[in-house]
Formats: structure tokens, C-alpha cells, sequence
């Protein structure tokens, strides 16, 4: 059998890599006779890529999956089919779901299964053809996740506590120890007791310098402090090992071989933490950005190809200052925990510590049978659990206790704005092809949008979607829009997804133009990967009509979440195509189970119902043809008032994402 090529070989990058940029790699492919590409196309053969990169599901990860014969495999593949001179086989550097398996798109819902379908026993043509809510996914809390902390590649950068003393004898360049098994030898602990008002937290790293000698390394006091610090050992490797053993025992009360295992109780908390694409130069590359604006090729500047706005947008949403100042006034310790280093286990585990809280809450006599302790020490101690998972920073404060639902929601809001923050970090740390194309081009086209085009402000359309924000203010929110751009905008797939579910062909369409409205570093996530409904293990009671996307007839309801005075004054909009379907399920006061009701009836949407309800609706077919058949609300007929009502303001929940469309995007001063 002939050799293996380079030659035939088709192959793009995604994702960060420490210390390489795209040039670097762009030269390793084509140096090795493979052909680089910029993106993925149908001859495409192999993506290099990042498992965090495969657990987000990126756009080229998804692209990539889909292409017959695509290999989807480690940077290890490419570097040491580079050392051999010849393409290796793929089978040990594969990620994610390997080749010929596309990435998980929306599907027309199949015939109802009485198993896992609400609606499976009824025979109705038209009840079959309407049971297009899909059920959640069984809840896996516990499923079997790898352990990352064993090192996905050798080339790996972990970064140094940042306590630790770079100049001392020795220890110049030091780095975190990775074993020959790959384990990664660096532990963050924390421990949340209330009542004793303690928040605080224990680092722990075993370190090699230049000249291959260990220490373990420690460092401990109040979370947001940076507190006290030890060095252990006299430079020996066992003797180093010895003492990081030992002090994580005596933390944690578990072996550092269990350091998954429940956590013990009164012992602080194992915090596994996500090691990819850690990259020491990573602050150096954002000053060299910050100081030129675009990076330099040749000598010569590299020009947006952006519109101005879009370029004003694209700082906007990708501006690290209002994501810093975000997560400050949600109390989150970014400092500790940055973005992107939480696992996915630690959130799935903060979210059923706030499932746990939400369930005590709504039935307080359990809490002895259940947990052994009166109910409001069963609450503090679920509490500090979550503190001590997802670490806060509460200055000198004693942590509050979550007791009441408004306090879950408001942690729920943070769970799911880490997770699109995330995103839109990723995109702000991503530098591949940074010598070819402008920072701004790079995030832009990390969205993955299949339109994006600001609407003339003398333009009918313009004219039209400016009438229908400020004239759509609620009378008790006392708030003022200036727009400064608008866009017409279309997801990459989000027609296909539509077109192709059964939400298309619905008897009892109602297609409805609404708002939605979130902080502006969520919108890297919401415009990359879309409007998200919560995760299982997310508590039901975190949300007024059960998990779904919620939505808004009245501009300010949707403002309101945007938390503009975290964002210089500024705000994002948005303005959604979605099917609710005729009827809604109409409700007056809160059900969290809203969603379950809904599969059970065949209805498609629930209607909180508000008291100020628009006057009237009309063909949203004024502001542009595509959208012949959805109706928005007519502002030229004054609201009218419900006579029965729980809520102020009507809100709209749809509870599978296939129903929604992103349309519009606004961009407004809010005062």
C-alpha cells in the first residue's frame, strides 16, 4: 500500500491553540504540501480543532461534521504527523463525534412517542401535526463526563498562580507540573460557611523550574482578597508530591485521586476547572490590538472591511470592560474562576444546587425528612453548597441566603449569562488570522451570520421598527430610546431550521413580531449559536411560565432586561419572528409548569396575560416582504386595558427554539 499524503490533504483550524497562531499553522499545512482553507468547504478533509471547541459546537465544528469523509481531530495530530512526514491515522486524535457525524441540527419533530411524548396516546391528524414542543432531554445530572483535569494535549499551557513570585531563586519561568499520565497538578478549593460568614478559598499548584526543581505552591484567604501564601519543599519531585497530596487531603478530606467524589462536609470543595487554550501572551496580544487597532501585515495596516456601524456593533458586544463589570454586579468572581474556566460539570452542578433550593422553597416541611436540619438551616446550607461551587465575591459581607424564588432567578440569570459571556469570550481570545484580517472582520465573522445590513434611518422599514420601539412603552417604565442602528438581520440556519420543522405548515398559524431583550455580552452567544432555553437541570421555578424563550408585545418589558447602565447607557434589542400558534395557553398569574401544560393541550406558546395590551395588530409586511403573514402590534391605535390581569405588560413564552427567528437587531442609548 502506497504511503499516506499530504498532497490530497484539504485542512482548516479552529479554535485557540497556546503559543500558534493561524500563520503558524497556515505555514505548518502548507510547508507538509497540504492545502490550507480558511473555511470549511465540501472537499474538505481534515478540521483541526479543540475539544472546547467541539463542546461548544462551533460554527465550523458543525460545518465540518457535516462534510462526508471529514476528518475532526487534535492539534497532537497535526504537530506530530508534521514530526513524521506523513499524514498519521486519525483514529486516536479524533474529537467529538468523529468523521461523517453531523453536529446535532433542528429536525422536523417525528411522529409522537408514547414514551416520551405528552401528546403520543392522541390520534388527532391535527394534534399530531401540532405536538411540535419537544420534550426536554432526560436529565443525566450524574452521566459520565471526562476528567478534564488530564491535559487534551502536551502542548498545553497551564498558567501559574498569579500570587506566586516569579523571581524567586530557582523558580524563574516556572511552570505547573503535567505528569507523563497528563494530570494537570493544580487544584482550586473553596468553601462557603454563612453562619460563620466565611467565603473563602485554597489554591494549591505543584511547580517545576527552569532547572527542574518542585515545590508545591499554596495560597489561601476571602474570596476577592488575594490573601496568604506558602511554599513547601526543598526541590525534590516526590518530596513536592508528598506535600500537594497531603494538603489537599487535609483541605478537601478526599484523596487527590477522588477529588471528584462528593464533597465532604465542613472540607472545602474541589473546583474542577477547564484547561483549555490557556495562553500566557493572551494580555500581551489584547494590548498589541488595543495599541493598532488591527494587526499589521508587511508593515502594512489591515484595513475593516465592516460597514461603520457594524463595526461600532462588533465593539459593542465584544468590550471586555462592560463583560468585567457585568460579572461584578452579579457578584461573580471572574478573578478566581474567569470565563471559559468553569467546567461543564461545575455548572451543571450549580444549577441542581439551585434546583435543590427551588424545590425546599416551594415545599419548606420537607426539609427535615429530606436534608435532617429545620428549614432555614437546610436553606443555608444549600446556599453556601452553591456559593461554594459558583464562587461570589461578597467583599466582607456575610453571603446572603437564598430563600426566596426571586433570589433563584436572579442566580438562574447568572448560570446562563456565564454561558453566553463564554461565547463571546472565546470570539474576543480567538486570534486566528489575525495577520490577515481586521479584529473586528474576525469577531464578526466568528457570528456566523447569514445577514447582517443596517437599515437606512430615511427608509420606510427604519421608520416603521423605530415607531413600534418607542411607541410600545409601557406607561410605568419611565424610560427613553435614541437609536442609534438598526439591522436586519438573518442566523445562519435559522430559515432551514423553520422551513423544515413542523411549525411551517401549522393549520392555526400566529406569527408574531416581539422583542427580546438580554445584556450585551450575551449577545456574542445569542447571535452565534441563538436564543437558548434553560438546561434540565435548571430549577423549573427560576422562571414565571416554566423553561422557554420569553418574549414581549411592549418594547420597555424587554429593556428592562438589558441592564443598560452596565453598558455605558447603551443597549441590544431584539425583534423576533415567532409562532405561538392559535391558541395560546392564556394565563393570569404564574405557573411554572406552563410548559408541560402546553404539551399536554397542543398548544404551542403560553400568554402571560398583561393589563395594557396593544390596540391593535397589523402585516408586518410594512417593514418588509419576507415577513407577509406576521402580524406586530399596531402603535397608531392607542392600548387598550385588560380587564383581568396578573401582569402589567403581556410576555409570550415559547418552549422549542425551532419556533423563533431573529429579525432585527437594535442598537439604542436608553436613559
Amino acid at each position: 500500500m502506497p504511503a499516506r499524503s499530504f498532497k490530497k490533504l484539504v485542512i482548516a483550524v479552529s479554535g485557540t491553540f497556546p503559543k500558534l497562531k493561524q500563520s503558524d499553522l497556515k505555514s505548518m499545512i502548507e510547508n507538509n504540501g497540504a492545502t490550507f482553507s480558511t473555511s470549511v468547504t465540501d472537499d474538505l478533509t481534515h478540521l483541526v480543532t479543540t475539544d472546547r471547541d467541539v463542546d461548544k459546537e462551533s460554527t465550523k465544528y458543525k460545518q465540518a461534521s457535516a462534510v462526508t469523509g471529514c476528518q475532526i481531530v487534535s492539534l497532537d495530530w497535526l504537530i506530530e504527523s508534521t514530526e513524521k512526514k506523513k499524514p498519521l491515522p486519525e483514529g486516536q486524535y479524533v474529537l467529538g463525534k468523529g468523521a461523517n457525524q453531523p453536529a446535532p441540527q433542528a429536525e422536523p419533530t417525528p411522529e409522537p412517542d408514547t414514551k416520551n411524548n405528552g401528546n403520543g396516546t392522541d390520534k388527532k391528524p391535527e394534534t399530531k401535526k401540532r405536538s411540535a414542543v419537544k420534550d426536554e432531554p432526560a436529565e443525566e445530572p450524574n452521566k459520565k463526563l471526562k476528567d478534564i483535569q488530564k491535559a487534551s494535549s502536551k502542548f498545553l499551557n497551564v498558567p501559574v498562580d498569579e500570587g506566586f513570585n516569579e523571581h524567586w531563586g530557582g523558580f524563574t519561568n516556572a511552570t505547573v507540573y503535567i505528569d507523563d499520565a497528563g494530570l494537570i497538578w493544580d487544584a482550586t478549593l473553596n468553601q462557603t460557611v454563612s453562619a460563620s460568614n466565611a467565603n473563602k478559598f485554597y489554591r494549591v499548584q505543584l511547580l517545576v523550574g527552569k532547572n527542574q526543581q518542585y515545590i508545591t505552591w499554596t495560597r489561601w484567604g476571602r474570596v476577592g482578597e488575594h490573601g496568604q501564601s506558602a511554599r513547601l519543599g526543598s526541590g525534590g519531585l516526590e518530596e513536592a508530591i508528598r506535600h500537594f497530596e497531603a494538603k489537599f487531603k487535609n483541605k478537601s478530606g478526599l484523596k487527590w485521586e477522588d477529588r471528584l467524589a462528593t464533597p465532604k462536609n465542613g472540607k472545602y470543595t474541589f473546583l474542577e476547572r477547564n484547561y483549555e487554550e490557556d495562553d500566557e501572551d493572551e494580555e500581551d496580544e489584547k494590548d498589541v490590538k488595543k495599541e493598532n487597532g488591527a494587526k499589521q501585515e508587511n508593515g502594512v495596516k489591515v484595513e475593516s472591511g465592516l460597514s461603520k456601524p457594524v463595526q461600532s456593533l462588533m465593539k459593542f458586544i465584544f468590550n471586555n470592560n462592560h463583560v468585567l463589570e457585568a460579572l461584578a454586579a452579579m457578584s461573580y468572581d471572574a478573578k478566581k474562576m474567569p470565563l471559559g474556566k468553569l467546567s461543564k460539570r461545575t455548572l451543571t452542578n450549580g444549577f441542581l444546587a439551585l434546583k435543590e433550593l427551588s424545590e425546599l422553597i416551594a415545599a419548606p416541611a420537607s426539609a427535615n425528612a429530606k436534608y435532617g436540619l429545620p428549614y432555614i438551616n437546610a436553606i443555608e446550607s444549600l446556599s453556601d453548597r452553591y456559593y461554594t461551587l459558583i464562587p461570589h465575591v461578597f467583599g466582607r459581607n456575610r453571603p446572603p441566603t437564598l430563600g426566596s424564588n426571586e433570589q433563584i432567578k436572579k442566580e438562574v440569570e447568572l448560570l446562563e449569562a456565564l454561558t453566553d459571556m463564554d461565547v463571546t469570550n472565546e470570539i474576543m481570545k480567538d486570534n486566528q488570522g489575525a495577520d490577515e484580517i481586521h479584529e473586528l472582520d474576525r469577531q464578526f465573522k466568528s457570528l456566523g451570520m447569514e445577514e447582517m445590513v443596517e437599515l437606512n434611518p430615511e427608509s420606510t422599514e427604519f421608520k416603521e421598527l423605530e415607531d413600534y420601539l418607542q411607541n410600545s412603552r409601557g406607561t410605568t417604565h419611565h424610560l427613553e430610546y435614541k437609536v442609534i442602528n438598526i439591522f436586519r438581520i438573518q442566523r445562519q440556519g435559522e430559515n432551514d431550521r423553520f422551513n423544515t420543522s413542523p411549525y411551517a405548515s401549522i393549520a392555526n398559524s400566529d406569527r408574531r413580531l416581539l422583542w427580546h431583550g438580554s445584556r450585551s455580552t450575551n449577545f456574542g452567544g445569542i447571535l452565534s449559536q441563538g436564543l437558548r432555553i434553560a438546561p434540565p437541570e435548571a430549577p423549573v421555578n427560576g422562571y414565571m411560565f416554566g423553561k422557554g424563550v420569553y418574549l414581549a408585545d411592549t418594547s420597555s418589558k424587554s429593556a428592562n432586561y438589558c441592564c443598560h447602565y452596565n453598558s455605558g447607557g447603551m443597549a441590544l434589542l431584539l425583534l423576533c419572528d415567532a409562532e405561538v400558534g392559535a391558541p395560546m395557553l392564556e394565563l393570569e398569574t404564574s405557573d411554572y409548569n406552563a410548559g408541560d401544560v402546553c404539551k399536554q393541550t397542543g398548544k404551542l406558546a403560553t400568554l402571560g396575560k398583561g393589563r395594557n395590551i396593544p390596540g391593535g395588530w397589523k402585516d408586518a409586511v410594512c417593514l418588509n416582504p419576507a415577513l407577509e403573514g406576521v402580524t406586530m402590534p399596531d402603535v397608531g391605535i392607542k392600548q387598550q386595558q385588560a380587564q383581568s390581569a396578573g401582569l402589567y405588560y403581556n410576555e409570550y413564552i415559547v418552549y422549542d427554539v425551532a419556533q423563533i427567528r431573529q429579525r432585527y437587531l437594535f442598537q439604542v442609548h436608553i436613559k
